[in-house]
């Protein structure tokens, strides 16, 4: 063989040996931790902690939006479906998948990010929801338990190379249980009212996914690329706004400037949103300094 083929064979099989170890290193690093088990006992609640069905629609359709993944009437449905991402499908929440679940089972999955076999779920929100008090909690389950059945069977969720690199490079929070300090407490009940402390709570719980856990904003790490980042929601991000311009932007997406907010701020769910809520999560932005 000529001295320069040799040379071009070997140049050329530099890059694609490193290619294939770094396919076979992302391959490894991923099923490792999608087939990693959490050993977190299903949740106990208090036995004077009842659920509120009513209570707990307003929180999984309006306040936290459930159905943006898991479909209208909650019985499943795709939340991304291509070939360098993958597919994520989120699952069947009503009683017709959830029958044989007991309400710690379903609460630990809500909470730590964690199915029933101890499996870590693929964007499920947790970050958030570990922050649900345990009567918060126990209205979510309460109302997953009043739904009309869908026999609707779960799709497998199978991540695509793109997804698989920024899983495996730690770019993207796919699996949130891996984040999680999963020996946090509940947190403390919340009187519904308008002050900074239940503010702070729905923040905690509903916003944060997003804007952060300092709702400074940002880019948002499990949504595409053409996402605008999130804003800040601290006093140096709101500026000047007034508490009308908030109520403004929450009710109709429309900022002081006449700018409107785009996508994924969900403000067909914030305009339903109670004036209480609305109010409350104002007095608390106006405590975040920075």
């Amino acid at each position: 063989m000529k001295n320069w083929v040799k040379v071009s064979l070997a140049v050329f099989a530099v890059p694609v040996i490193s290619l294939a170890g770094l396919a076979g290193w992302v391959s490894v690093s991923v099923n490792q931790r999608l087939s990693k088990t959490y050993d977190i006992q299903p949740v106990s609640f208090k036995a004077d902690i009842k659920g509120n069905p009513k209570l707990g629609e307003h929180i999984v359709t309006i306040r936290n939006g459930c159905i943006d993944c898991h479909g209208k009437g909650l019985g499943g449905a795709t939340v991304m479906d291509n070939g360098a991402m993958g597919k994520v499908y989120a699952p069947n929440l009503t009683p017709a998948a959830l029958k044989d679940w007991t309400d710690g089972e379903i609460a630990r999955a809500i909470r730590h990010g964690v199915g029933r076999k101890g499996q870590p779920l693929v964007i499920m929100p947790a970050e958030e929801y570990i922050h649900f008090s345990q009567t918060d909690l126990a209205h979510v389950i309460a109302y997953l338990r009043s739904l009309p059945e869908v026999s609707k069977p779960n799709e497998p969720t199978k991540l695509g190379p793109v997804a698989s690199v920024l899983l495996a490079t730690d770019r993207a929070p796919l699996l949130i249980a891996e984040k999680l300090n999963h020996s946090q407490p509940f947190s403390a009940e919340q009187k519904p009212e308008a002050s900074a402390a239940y503010g702070e709570y729905i923040a905690k719980t509903a916003c944060m996914g997003c804007h952060q856990s300092s709702l400074k904003g940002g880019p948002i790490a499990v949504g595409p690329p053409d996402w605008p980042p999130a804003s800040d929601l601290t006093q140096t991000g709101l500026g000047t706004w007034k508490e009308a311009d908030f109520v403004q932007a929450m009710r109709s997406g429309v900022r002081p400037d006449g700018s409107k907010i785009k996508p994924p701020m969900p403000i067909k769910l914030t305009a339903q949103y109670s004036d209480l809520e609305i109010k409350a999560l104002w007095l608390y932005l106006q405590t975040l300094k920075s």
